[in-house]
């Protein structure tokens, strides 16, 4: 019996200290970084150009902003036009960069790629955001969501980030030295019920990411992983009628700006700080407990949905 104690007060004491160090993981790769890392301007370090996709509003927009303002030549992806013209208009008007613009509509599938490659031809890419993606405007039951809309979902979210790093990494090895930053959601960390098919396909590029860190050991080139919470974006200004949007989210001017300061500091990220301790809360309590009381939250605000629209 002594034995069997001593054993299972080993594996807790293990299991403490793990959930330990993977809490503050984070924390102590930037401490690490501020201290003895790189601490070259992000165009010097990584190239002079960046691509950001989905970068005409949201997250990707604030990217766009930030990396200028280190000083990096932008390279604007987006569905519409108008947006990105006003995008590129209000980075040039602040900072001495150049931006380029590239309209398309990823869900309008391989078309789109060729188009991509013509305009980033001849550019030394050193930072890849891989921020494009889509959600259905809800929590619903996957019966409930239109069948094009989980086709646009698993197409948009996940084609473009591998597509994308496929182009881009070749002459990012050839150079030794490039970032890649796959912008994902806390939604792939655990399994969301009434999300299904948006957090898989999240969960997906969690795992490509972590998967593509260790196949770039010693080549130079960096991966980011960033799973953003609630951030204040049009994609999730749909909820704002739920209840949960103003309570959870950050301010997007802000997650950007300290997003962006992350970048070659840490490997993975919520990529602002009130986000890292939302997910460490989350990692408390065991999958199932928590998987019962998001399935019921997302219940509670898919009826609340519905009666709302019932009332219109």
């Amino acid at each position: 019996m002594v034995e069997v104690g001593f054993v299972l007060a080993a594996v807790g004491v293990w299991a403490g200290a793990n959930f330990l160090y993977t809490s503050v993981k984070s924390v102590l790769q930037i401490i690490w970084s501020i201290c003895f890392g790189d601490r070259r301007p992000l165009a010097e370090r990584y190239g002079p150009w960046a691509v950001v996709t989905g970068s005409s509003d949201g997250i990707g927009k604030e990217y766009a902003v930030n990396l200028a303002k280190y000083g990096l030549n932008v390279v604007l992806v987006s569905r519409t036009e108008s947006k990105l013209i006003n995008v590129k208009e209000e980075i040039t008007s602040q900072y001495p960069v150049e931006v380029r613009i590239v309209p398309i509509d990823f869900a309008q599938g391989p078309s789109v790629y060729k188009t991509i490659e013509n305009a980033l031809e001849g550019l030394d890419i050193g930072i890849l955001v891989n921020n494009v993606g889509i959600a259905h405007d809800h929590p619903r039951y996957l019966e409930e969501i239109p069948w094009y809309q989980i086709e646009q979902t698993v197409s948009v979210n996940l084609i473009p980030t591998v597509n994308l790093v496929h182009m881009v990494l070749p002459q990012m090895k050839t150079r030794r030295r490039g970032m890649i930053v796959n912008v994902t959601s806390t939604a792939g960390i655990f399994p969301v019920p009434l999300v299904s098919t948006y957090g898989a396909t999240k969960q997906f590029l969690n795992r490509f990411s972590q998967a593509l860190q260790a196949e770039l050991d010693g080549t130079g080139v960096e991966c980011q992983l960033v799973h953003p919470m609630f951030v204040a974006t049009s994609l999730i200004q749909q909820w704002e009628s739920l209840g949960i949007y103003g309570i959870l989210s950050a301010p997007v001017e802000r997650y950007g700006r300290m997003a962006v300061w992350t970048i070659g500091k840490v490997r993975e990220t919520t990529g602002y700080w009130a986000h890292g301790v939302q997910l460490v809360l989350l990692k408390v309590p065991p999958l199932v407990i928590l998987m019962a009381i998001t399935a019921y939250l997302f219940r509670y605000l898919r009826d609340m949905k519905i009666n709302e629209l019932g009332a219109k």
